[in-house]
């Protein structure tokens, strides 16, 4: 699913191991911001076992957009889904998540294939600790 509104353009990307990645370009603020909150929310609501927004490519964030991550992190977590954004540490997401004091809250990765390899990593050990569904 591609899509694009005003200075917004996404995509959904749903990959055979479960995971949803949504890639957002563009300019995330208070008349985009809506609309990437309803994307967060049908992917969550097709429950996959991971969310990756690859947010790379977005040049200007705002308040509004910064609610919305929050917003999609409560959503992925409430569904306990792994939620990972994908950005540079200069990005503008990452600069405005840490202006606001919200980084931690999020696992972010420069890579689409860094942030799938975390969840493998993450079952692995999970298998190796013993949660295995099998146990």
């Amino acid at each position: 699913m591609d899509g694009e509104r005003g200075g917004f353009s996404y995509s959904v990307q749903r990959l055979p191991s479960g995971t949803s990645v949504i890639r957002a370009a563009g300019e995330l603020d208070g008349e985009t911001h809506s609309h990437m909150h309803h994307l967060v929310a049908e992917e969550v609501g097709r429950d996959p076992s991971q969310l990756v927004l690859e947010v790379s490519g977005v040049t200007s964030v705002d308040n509004a957009a910064v609610q919305a991550f929050i917003g999609a992190s409560a959503l992925a977590g409430e569904s306990d889904i792994s939620l990972c954004l994908v950005a540079a540490p200069k990005s503008p997401v990452a600069e405005t998540l840490a202006a606001a004091e919200l980084i931690d809250r999020f696992e972010i990765f420069p890579t689409i294939n860094q942030a799938l390899d975390h969840r493998s990593l993450s079952e692995l050990r999970s298998v190796c600790d013993g949660d295995s569904p099998n146990n």
